[in-house]
Formats: structure tokens, C-alpha cells, sequence
């Protein structure tokens, strides 16, 4: 039976996207065949992953709205090995751009049940479906035994999509940016959790994940939310089990250019700081679920880590020996 991860927050802007698509790249580097569902009608998922989602006539939403199979909606991902970057591979030109001339120059990314605007219209068109809350489950339940891993991307709000994605996983991990705002709604999403408890007894919170990490304030709300708000939600939801990741994502230009160009930090800087970070992040995702290849993942951090510390080592090397021949310093200035 695979490990089903939703990602959930009704704050838009905290990264869901970025650390579900992260996450099932990182588990298919493991080896593990893994499912990435985008169950946002903006199809920022679908998109990143190589596929244009308002091209695409056969998507998750029609499958639960029953005018699609899933056969016709899942699609399997490609991206070069060299960039880093997705594509469709229906669009030849993408892939002559790419330098790639067929599939098989190319790597096998997460398999993808995309979506686009037509689930902007779920609230609506759904509720006239006595089970619209367990449609996402029964579609999942048709594949998952083909998988290791599913990640579910959620959109920014507690509506029909999301309760769907609540209902199908076992495990909920929120990416919460420590913005005051942010906090605001966190009592709304753990009575969700609670809630569809009822109807998916194997559903429980993974944690926390401070994500966009940048400022000295962001410090003061992380404490905030351990000291303060995870008492208050466990005093109200006793037995409601919530807690923050130790691994922190911080901000940084290179996840928005990754994501500019159909990539992502673990492709696009594999042995960046950030790519690490996500490394942790997923070895910590691993031991609080009590999934499989915890040491396959440890083993790929250390071999990045090493290289993370050779490149610090050259930049360092090349600025002193850049310093060390700079006119200024051949005249002792």
C-alpha cells in the first residue's frame, strides 16, 4: 500500500506546490514509483512538471466527475537529465530546445494526475454528489498499489478539493510560512483535520514545515507557534498530535528561477542549501511516518552534502586567490 501525503494550508503563498513537487522528485531519485495528484484548478503542479494544464481536455476533476478514466488522465513525466527541466513530450520543439530527441535521452520523473480551471467550479458542481468527499479516494484507491509514494498538492482554501485530498492520505504535512497571517487559520485547519478524522481514521498531521524562511521576525513567530499555538490547538483537539518539523526551508531567488523554467531546486541545485534543506526535510518526512528508504535518502543527502562542501571549498579557493592578485594587493595597499 503506498504512503499518501497531502499538503494542505488555507493560505495561499506558503509553498505547497514547491514541497509537494519536491518530495515526490526526491522519492523518485530514491527509486520509489511515486504519484504526484495536483488537486488545485490553477495546475501550478501540473505545470511544473512539464504539462500545459489548460491543454489538457482529460485531468483528476473529470475523473471524479466520472466523463474520464484515470487511464486517460495519468500521465507519466520526463525531464532532462542535464537542466533539470520538464516537458510534455508531445511538444517536439520544447524537446528540440532541450536538445533531446526522444524520451529515452531523457529521465522518468513522478507520475502526474493533473488538473486545471475546470475544479475552480467543485464547490458548485460537486455538491449535488452524495460522495463528493471520498471521489479522490476511489480514483487513488484504483492505483496505489502501483506506488510507493503519493503526494497531494492542495489549493489555497478548506474547500471541496481539499477535504477530497484530506480523505484519501494518511498523513498531513502543512507548509506554514511564520508570518503572523499565517497563523490566523491554523485552528480553522486543524478543526478540518479533526473532522475528516471521522471519515479517514488513518489520517494524522506529519507536522509543521516553516518554509520562506528569511527574517529575524520569522524566528520570533516559529516560537510563537511552538509555544503558543500548538498548545492552544492540542488544549481544544486533545487528540489532535501536531508538531513542527526540525528541517526549515529558507527563501531564496533560486526556487522562483527553478520554477520559471520547469524545474525545481532538487534538479535545477542539487547541492545547494536549499536542496539540502528539502534533503532533511525528507529524511525527518520519512522517520515521523515510519516510511520505507530512509537510507537510501540518507545516503543520497551525504553524498550531495559532500559535494555542497567541495564547491564551498572552490569558491573560497578562487575568492582568496582572486583577493591575493588584485592590483591593490601587489602594492601592499
Amino acid at each position: 500500500m503506498a504512503r499518501k501525503y497531502v499538503y494542505a494550508n488555507q493560505k495561499g503563498g506558503v509553498t505547497k506546490t514547491t514541497t509537494a513537487v519536491n518530495s515526490a522528485v526526491m522519492a523518485s531519485l530514491c527509486g520509489k514509483r511515486t504519484l504526484l495528484v495536483d488537486m488545485d484548478g490553477q495546475g501550478n503542479s501540473t505545470y511544473a512538471l512539464g504539462y500545459n494544464p489548460d491543454g489538457l481536455e482529460h485531468i483528476v476533476y473529470t475523473v471524479m466527475q466520472g466523463s474520464s478514466t484515470i487511464g486517460q488522465a495519468l500521465k507519466p513525466t520526463y525531464f532532462d537529465p542535464t537542466t533539470g527541466v520538464f516537458f510534455d513530450p508531445r511538444e517536439g520543439k520544447v524537446m528540440e530546445a532541450l536538445g533531446i530527441t526522444s524520451v529515452q535521452q531523457a529521465r522518468r520523473g513522478p507520475d502526474l494526475l493533473p488538473n486545471n480551471i475546470l475544479a475552480s467550479s467543485a464547490d458548485s458542481e460537486l455538491q449535488e454528489n452524495p460522495t463528493w468527499g471520498i471521489l479522490l479516494r476511489t480514483i487513488v484507491q484504483e492505483v496505489e498499489e502501483q506506488y510507493d509514494e503519493i503526494y497531494i498538492d492542495t489549493n489555497p482554501s478548506l474547500g471541496k478539493l481539499t477535504v477530497n485530498a484530506l480523505y484519501s492520505a494518511q498523513h498531513v504535512v502543512i507548509p506554514m510560512t511564520p508570518e503572523t497571517w499565517s497563523t490566523q487559520g491554523m485552528i480553522a485547519l486543524a478543526r478540518s483535520v479533526m473532522q475528516a478524522q471521522k471519515a479517514n481514521r488513518h489520517l494524522g498531521v506529519a507536522g509543521i514545515l516553516f518554509t520562506r524562511v528569511r527574517y529575524a521576525s520569522h524566528q520570533d513567530v516559529m516560537e510563537y507557534v511552538r509555544g503558543r499555538l500548538l498548545p492552544d490547538i492540542h488544549a481544544r483537539y486533545s487528540s489532535l498530535d501536531m508538531s513542527c518539523f526540525d528541517a526549515v526551508i529558507h527563501e531564496g531567488a533560486a526556487f522562483g528561477e527553478a520554477a520559471n523554467s520547469r524545474t525545481n531546486i532538487i534538479l535545477s541545485n542539487p547541492y545547494s542549501s536549499f536542496a539540502l534543506e528539502y534533503w532533511r526535510y525528507y529524511i525527518e518526512l520519512l522517520n515521523r511516518t515510519g516510511c520505507e528508504g530512509l537510507h537510501i535518502a540518507m545516503q543520497t543527502y551525504q553524498r550531495l552534502f559532500k559535494l555542497y562542501e567541495e564547491d564551498r571549498v572552490k569558491k573560497k579557493d578562487a575568492k582568496d586567490a582572486k583577493k591575493q592578485s588584485s592590483p591593490l594587493t601587489e602594492r601592499g595597499e
